[in-house]
């Protein structure tokens, strides 16, 4: 790629520190996903960007969507990640377009748990200098020339954090790796944009003297990554975490049970999008530092309890007879575009500001009425602002736009059947059902839709695509687990369901819910003692599902327990109201 040098100094002045963009990502933030808009194969899409990739990586249901053939890895080679490791396969993208330019021939690893998308990693984030700035939506690839001083150029005079960047074992990797503390103890952190949330190992977590058992620890389930199991952690208060000259105070982070990654070299923590979000940052290898500044926002997104970020730094005045640098950019300058505002506005949704957010959209829908991405966006921030009429007119206006939008129609289906238009809500589950792939994990949520409004056999073949290209996922049992339930409920394929069960128990252990829906098979095949045992050890795990308990109610008045199961069934309805209702929709009685 071309580079745009900034003019130099004058022959009197010192010598200027030029910055060549390579690369200006526009960035919109899909939660917090930082995603970038690409062509694969003349087809447009969008990647999320992943500093902790080593390289970049599509799941085989996304290579599936997108048409392309996947051929084997080198012999020996696997993915490591979060939950352990994963067999890999290489993928060739003839053309891969982003910000305007076409790579051909650009190779993607395929594999791992699916990531709901394909991720764009170190190979291309690392390739020179890497600026940050996730709130205003730009990540930018940067050539620096004669520059030798400090490159937070956007913060004035303004303080700015310095850190020190180490180096990885491997120097080609390209790492994002940096020191931090956490209450004082030294801990090797990764800049993993791909993680939405920052995470530290247990190990991490004691030698800064975290008790895990401690007041105010919660318990985390499903802490996941590419491999193919998840592991359960906590989330802990923690008094301070220091980054270079940042001390971020009386925060909350999540802690893995376990080790981030397998192996040597496996960082203590990740610093995850939410961190990226909150701060522009600056990655200069040849000067093994980053700088940085605080943008706004919670740091750390595990809590309701905002952290205090404290400077120590000095404002960044540059000495005299040092080296100046040219601002590249207006960063941090107000929105001029409707794609701006609107990246600006997904970053603050992201960030739960929501007014902030739709005072952003609505600035673009203003320049752009016809985009109805933005619509969408918006109702996301109405309808998570507890503004829910007001969510309902922009899903309405955007599907007039975009009749095609798959994932609105999804959720303008789970409204409808909550206002009861059952019609409604059919019509758009087929829909979407139609426009979405085959292979991704959308369409869970649309057999759960289908299920709800009493078609759970119509939700069976929709499972089918999903668990075909995600044996290595680690959201295999719950999947498995979701094909046994609307099997169960549908009164169809019971060994074939049987099977799902037992293979979901076997991948995820003997969890609530999967014990649940085995029940409910063992219920319909008519093995009436293994129904109860299983819904006995379901309710011992959750002793309010409301479903097990009903269950377990009719299943006890089958064997004889008329007493026992009718104090089942009332404990259950003043559970869940609607309950026997719910259960005689699908044809069970006892």
């Amino acid at each position: 790629m071309a580079w745009t040098l900034i003019a130099g100094a004058t022959a009197q002045a010192a010598p200027i520190c030029s910055l060549g963009i390579m690369a200006n990502l526009p960035v919109t933030m899909r939660g917090l996903r930082a995603s970038v808009p690409v062509k694969i194969n003349g087809k447009d899409t969008s990647f999320w960007l992943d500093s902790g990739a080593f390289f970049s990586i599509m799941s085989a249901a996304k290579a599936a969507e997108l048409d392309l053939k996947v051929g084997a890895a080198p012999p020996g080679f696997y993915l490591v990640g979060i939950g352990g490791t994963a067999s890999a396969g290489v993928t060739t993208v003839k053309s891969f377009g982003i910000v305007g330019q076409n790579i051909t021939n650009i190779q993607f690893l395929v594999g791992g748990s699916d990531a709901g998308n394909g991720l764009i990693g170190r190979n291309l984030l690392g390739l020179a200098d890497t600026e940050f700035d996730l709130a205003n939506g730009s990540v930018k690839l940067i050539h620096p020339k004669d520059c030798d001083g400090p490159l937070a150029y956007w913060a004035g005079t303004k303080p700015y954090f310095v850190v020190p960047l180490n180096s990885g074992e491997n120097p080609n990797d390209h790492q994002f790796r940096l020191p931090v503390t956490i209450n004082g103890a030294k801990v090797e952190a990764v800049l993993d944009t791909g993680a939405p949330t920052s995470l530290i190992s247990r190990r991490a977590a004691e030698r800064a003297g975290i008790d895990l058992s401690g007041p105010g620890v919660t318990p985390e389930e499903r802490i996941g990554g590419f491999g193919r199991s998840t592991k359960s952690g906590w989330v802990v208060p923690v008094a301070s975490v220091g980054i270079g000259d940042e001390q971020i105070l009386k925060t909350h982070l999540s802690v893995i049970d376990g080790d981030i990654v397998q192996g040597n070299g496996a960082p203590d923590m990740l610093l995850g999008a939410d961190f990226v979000l909150a701060h522009h940052l600056y990655v200069a290898r040849a000067q093994h530092r980053i700088y940085f500044t605080y943008s706004g926002g919670r740091p750390f997104i595990t809590s309701s309890e905002p952290a205090s970020v404290v400077s120590d730094a000095s404002p960044a005045a540059i000495p005299e007879g040092t080296r100046r640098v040219e601002a590249v950019s207006n960063a941090g300058a107000d929105p001029k575009t409707a794609d701006d505002f609107a990246r600006r506005g997904s970053a603050r949704l992201a960030q739960r500001a929501f007014a902030g957010a739709i005072a952003d959209l609505t600035k673009a829908i203003d320049m752009a009425p016809g985009t109805a991405g933005y619509f969408r966006d918006r109702a996301k921030a109405y309808g998570a602002s507890g503004q829910a009429s007001a969510a309902r007119a922009d899903m309405a206006r955007a599907l007039e736009i975009d009749p095609n939008d798959a994932e609105l129609l999804t959720v303008r289906g789970f409204m409808r059947l909550r206002d009861k238009d059952r019609a409604g809500a059919l019509v758009d589950a087929e829909a979407a059902s139609r426009l979405t792939p085959p292979t991704s994990l959308d369409m869970s949520q649309l057999a759960f839709l289908f299920e709800r409004l009493g078609q759970p056999a119509r939700a069976i073949a929709l499972y089918d695509g999903v668990i075909a290209v995600h044996h290595e996922d680690s959201r295999l049992g719950e999947l498995l687990n979701g094909r046994c339930w609307v099997r169960a409920l549908a009164n169809t394929e019971l060994d074939k369901a049987l099977d799902d069960c037992n293979r979901a128990i076997k991948r995820g252990g003997a969890k609530a819910a999967f014990l649940d829906s085995r029940g409910l098979v063992f219920f319909r095949r008519g093995d009436l003692a293994a129904a109860l045992a299983d819904y006995d050890a379901a309710i011992q795990l959750e002793p309010r599902q409301a479903w097990s308990l009903y269950m377990r109610g009719l299943t006890r008045i089958r064997l004889g327990q008329a007493e026992a199961g009718a104090a089942d069934k009332a404990t259950a309805a003043n559970i869940q109201p609607d309950i026997a209702g719910d259960v005689a929709s699908y044809g069970l009685s006892s």
